[in-house]
């Protein structure tokens, strides 16, 4: 493997690792508010509905960014 190859091949890997650590992120009410471009109180009325899956810890919300990914 010459050094470009081994570059491209590096640069990919760097790649796919940063998308899945991107995706990993786990967000708050508000940070989700602000990906989703919506108020705060309906990404809560989202969660109670069962529309955004969340882990309730203490009085807030950790949300999975990975379930935004387009499919």
């Amino acid at each position: 493997m010459n050094t470009t190859e081994n570059y491209t091949r590096r640069a990919h890997l760097r790649n796919i690792i940063e998308e899945v650590l991107f995706y990993n992120k786990q967000l708050s009410v508000n940070e989700c508010a602000e990906y989703l471009n919506k108020d705060s109180r309906t990404i809560i009325k989202f969660i109670r509905n069962k529309e955004i899956k969340a882990i309730r810890i203490g009085k807030s919300y950790s949300i999975p960014m990975i379930q935004f990914i387009p499919s």
